[in-house]
């Protein structure tokens, strides 16, 4: 077959395109979708479905939500062209049209991935190449593809779910754990940061975490150890404060006015300046001292500092 024949639309009988389980689907909002099933109604198929011939079977690359209005307005043949290729290179191309069009699914292309290296026996670095995957993106797409529940891969296929949340979820064997922990992320809205610590709070909860979940699956940043204005602290132990970046500046202009007031280093007229004698004027000239550390400040600051916070 030439390749003018190649792009040749035809008209092909609807019920002989097949739709293969594995395969990228863009998400159309249901009122753009109304007016695509309104717009080929009035002016029918305009641009023509892909189609590709696979031993001797119709399998459609591209053109789903077009094809299924056709069946819904009762259309007996649609425009399509024909392409021959092989199976793993109607996965690619389906893949790659989808995401020049700006519509990925990236449930749909984990499980493409996965299907290239494992069913079609492609060196992983190829597979990534030949669907524009970097080595780091491609490494998480098969992990999720292989190591998540079908739930976690239909709310990662909706955007109910980010990537990365579903790659953290892929490190819990537990599937009934993996798939209660996936409700949890939708109901309340995980970061990513948030979903990597609710994960390893359960497979090392030996480790600190900086967020807890609590028993209605809302997560919340741990409580942070405070300790009161004159405790001593050992100071072989190294204290770490975390801080949201939504309250950081609070925190930053707090110690910049405790500062400016000497809460620290003691304010100037609380420094009680001693008027040094005959006998100490003497001894300094003969050995040189320190100064006095600064007298501490009064208790009241820390009230004055936690009503900053």
């Amino acid at each position: 077959m030439s390749s003018q024949e190649k792009q040749e639309v035809v008209q092909l009988e609807v019920d002989k395109i097949l739709v293969p389980e594995d395969r990228v689907t863009s998400v159309m909002d249901e009122e753009i979708e109304a007016e695509l099933e309104a717009s080929i109604k009035q002016h029918g198929i305009l641009q023509p479905l892909q189609i590709a011939l696979v031993n001797n079977q119709y399998i459609l690359i591209d053109g789903l939500h077009r094809l299924r209005i056709a069946k819904k307005l009762g259309m007996k043949t649609v425009p399509a062209i024909i392409k021959p290729m092989s199976e793993d290179q109607l996965l690619i191309t389906n893949l790659i049209m989808n995401r020049q069009r700006g519509r990925s699914n990236p449930a749909q292309e984990a499980l493409i991935l996965a299907k290239l290296v494992d069913e079609y026996q492609y060196d992983f670095d190829k597979a990534a190449d030949l669907l524009g995957m970097s080595r780091s993106t491609a490494d998480k797409y098969y992990r999720i593809a292989k190591n998540t529940t079908d739930k976690v891969l239909d709310y990662l296929g909706s955007g109910l779910m980010s990537v990365g949340c579903a790659y953290w979820l892929s490190y819990l064997e537990d599937k009934n754990k993996q798939n209660e922990l996936a409700e949890y992320i939708v109901k309340w809205g995980y970061t990513v940061d948030q979903c990597r610590s609710a994960v390893m709070s359960i497979i090392r909860p030996e480790e600190p975490q900086p967020y807890v979940v609590m028993p209605t699956g809302e997560i919340k940043p741990k409580p942070i150890s405070v300790y009161p204005c004159g405790k001593e602290v050992d100071p072989s132990k190294v204290v770490v404060i975390q801080i949201d970046a939504d309250v950081w500046p609070i925190v930053q202009e707090a110690f910049r006015q405790l500062c400016a007031e000497g809460f620290f280093y003691g304010k100037q007229e609380l420094i009680q300046q001693q008027q040094p004698t005959e006998e100490a004027v003497e001894e300094e000239e003969i050995e040189e001292t320190p100064p006095p550390p600064p007298p501490k400040q009064p208790q009241q600051k820390r009230d004055w500092f936690i009503e900053k916070l």
